[in-house]
C-alpha cells in the first residue's frame, strides 16, 4: 500500500520583506492515526534534485535562507471501515518566531486537498484506492 505524502513549499521569496519581521516558519502536519488520534509529525525529508542512495531529513523550519527548501512527510493512509477510499482529511500547525524572538501559533481546521495560505503551499499525494 503507498503512503499518503504531503509535499510542502515555503511562499515566501529570500527577498521577500516580510523577512525583515520574522526570524523562521515553523509547520507540523496532523494526520489522522489508529484509533482516532492525530499523528503529528514536524519532520520531513527533503526532496533534492539528485536521487541520492537513502532520504535526508530535516526539521520543518523554513527561513530566508532555506525558503527555497520542499519537504515531504509521509503517513500510513487510514482507511475508514466500509469506505472506497483513505481518509483524506489533515491538518497542520504554524509557528512564526518573529525577529524580536516572540512566538505567534496557529492550528488549523480540517483540511482537504491542496492547500495554500501567505506562508506556505502543501500538495497531497493520496494513496491509490486499492486497500491491499
Amino acid at each position: 500500500m503507498s503512503p499518503l505524502t504531503i509535499e510542502v513549499h515555503c511562499n515566501l521569496t529570500e527577498n521577500d520583506p516580510e523577512w525583515d519581521n520574522i526570524a523562521s516558519l515553523s509547520l507540523e502536519i496532523g494526520y489522522p492515526g489508529f484509533g482516532g488520534k492525530t499523528l503529528w509529525k514536524h519532520i520531513g525529508w527533503l526532496q533534492e534534485q539528485a536521487k541520492n542512495a537513502g532520504r535526508n531529513f530535516a526539521h520543518a523550519l523554513w527561513n530566508r535562507q532555506t525558503n527555497q527548501q520542499v519537504l515531504i512527510f509521509d503517513f500510513l493512509p487510514i482507511w475508514p471501515p466500509e469506505e472506497p477510499e483513505p481518509e483524506k482529511s489533515f491538518c497542520i500547525r504554524k509557528s512564526i518566531t518573529t525577529a524580536d524572538c516572540r512566538q505567534k501559533s496557529g492550528k488549523s481546521m480540517l483540511l482537504y486537498g491542496e492547500y495554500r495560505d501567505e506562508h506556505f503551499s502543501l500538495h497531497p499525494q493520496y494513496p491509490s484506492l486499492n486497500k491491499s
